[in-house]
């Protein structure tokens, strides 16, 4: 089953509300049977624990709660390619608008930010990225249209 990574950051949010404990019954009132392959997904980052029906937040996933307050976004170029580093781990992306694009969706959803205010802060990291790296520039700035 497909899981999107913004529900398990919600997982471990509603399991950092509650004190860091939940019993599942709570998860399935609210998602139904996707609970079980949210949290799955949760145990098997490290990001959450379980015990019987219990789920209690791991160490690894406060961290990773601390560090997606304000969802901080790196961008390097390597080899011709674009690579931007998040509190998820690191993502090679297409420097074209559309890759931009799509990565800062889903990160604004997992952030629980405004995707154009993330779509922006994508695009200031990704020109500092190309104007340390020549050859990428193409993709961020195309020339203007032509009739």
């Amino acid at each position: 089953m497909f899981v999107r990574l913004g529900d398990v950051v919600r997982a471990l949010r509603a399991l950092e509300a509650r004190g860091g404990l939940a019993r599942l019954a709570l998860f399935e009132r609210t998602w139904g049977p996707y609970a079980h392959a949210a949290l799955g997904l949760a145990l098997e980052w490290g990001l959450a624990e379980r015990r019987g029906d219990v789920y209690r937040l791991s160490w690894r996933g406060r961290r990773l709660l601390r560090e997606l307050d304000g969802c901080p976004v790196e961008a390097r170029a390597v080899g011709g390619r674009l690579l931007l580093e998040t509190p998820f781990g690191e993502y090679a992306v297409e420097p074209t608008a559309g890759g931009l694009l799509s990565v800062a969706y889903k990160l604004a959803e997992a952030c629980r930010e405004r995707p154009q205010i993330m779509h922006r802060r994508i695009v200031e990291e990704a020109a500092k990225a190309v104007a340390r790296a020549p050859g990428l520039e193409k993709w961020l700035y195309p020339p203007p249209a032509t009739r």
